[in-house]
């Protein structure tokens, strides 16, 4: 289990030989690289339904912690639906254990008190309910379902690199009888990410272009840094994220892993401790397990959670 945590899992990356760069079947532009990539994500299709366990892993101050959570996926409505509550919860459900007062500093005066109902030293979802989907992509491409919101920008620059431009906006015409005339129309190109291609490196035994990426501008919403992607067939093996989820903001790995015809995230490690409210976990992973094909669910889970107690990720 320790192999999960942190940047062990880089470590498996292994350099290629420097002769594979110059076989002649190699890209060598990263902005093609990342155009090919992203098509291999919208290429994609998944089931209707998706069936899957999420498990929630943390290390608090050297005590290693899970929690288990069964979740469905709709991909038609772009819909998760998530037990709100963990299986260990189910078989060990909290007991309050009375009325905690912390005495506060003084203010003006007056002593205030900070009132807790059970254990306020353990946190009932460690990270929040996890809300998530394991086909969510990072902004790599749209799975079937989801509306792709990324921006003409980035549709533009893709263009550009496979040399096929948008249709170049039309030069705006002086009025008739003008002095004026137009002598040349400009058509800007906006980069969401500047990249660049690191290398040829070793994952599982595949050989994988590795993309570093640095963010035009928005960096909170382009959260991509390092993507490596296989170089047959433009599958994306890992990625690195400058922040993760709505709420933490340190960098994780995450891992793919293919399962059928179609690519899942087979586990997010943190990189850095997470801070959760009044918890920092040294360490915090996320694990899609059984992810399966379903029929249409007989029944679906109940969701209710508010946005204070719940782990989702920015829409794309």
């Amino acid at each position: 289990m320790a192999a999960v945590w942190g940047l062990i899992a880089l470590l498996g990356a292994t350099a290629a030989p420097a002769a594979a760069a110059g076989d002649g079947q190699l890209l060598a532009d990263p902005y093609q690289i990342y155009g090919r990539t992203r098509d291999a994500w919208t290429a994609q299709r998944y089931p209707q339904y998706l069936s899957y366990t999420i498990a929630v892993r943390v290390n608090e101050h050297g005590v290693e912690k899970i929690k288990h959570y069964h979740a469905v996926y709709d991909s038609g409505a772009d819909k998760v639906h998530v037990a709100a509550v963990s299986d260990e919860e189910h078989a060990n459900p909290p007991v309050p254990t009375g009325v905690t007062i912390h005495l506060l500093p003084k203010r003006q005066g007056k002593t205030l008190f900070d009132k807790r109902v059970g254990n306020p030293g353990e946190a009932v979802d460690y990270l929040g309910i996890p809300l998530l989907a394991p086909n969510y992509s990072f902004g790599l491409g749209t799975p079937l379902g989801v509306a792709d919101t990324q921006g003409d920008d980035l549709v533009s620059q893709i263009r550009s690199q496979y040399h096929d431009p948008a249709p170049p906006a039309q030069a705006q015409q002086p009025p008739p009888g003008s002095p004026l005339r137009s002598i040349a129309s400009v058509t800007a190109i906006a980069h969401t990410y500047r990249i660049q291609l690191a290398g040829i490196e070793t994952i599982d035994g595949a050989n994988c272009y590795h993309l570093t990426l640095q963010p035009a501008r928005d960096p909170q919403r382009f959260r991509l840094r390092d993507v490596w992607v296989d170089t047959r067939t433009f599958e994306t093996r890992r990625v690195v994220v400058g922040s993760n989820f709505t709420s933490s903001w340190v960098p994780w790995l995450i891992t793919f892993a293919q399962i059928g015809d179609a690519q899942y995230i087979a586990s997010e490690v943190a990189q850095a401790p997470v801070g959760v409210g009044p918890h920092r976990y040294q360490e915090a992973s996320i694990e899609f397990q059984d992810v399966a094909a379903v029929d249409h669910p007989t029944t679906f889970f109940d969701s209710f959670a508010t946005s204070e107690n719940v782990m989702t990720e920015p829409p794309l």
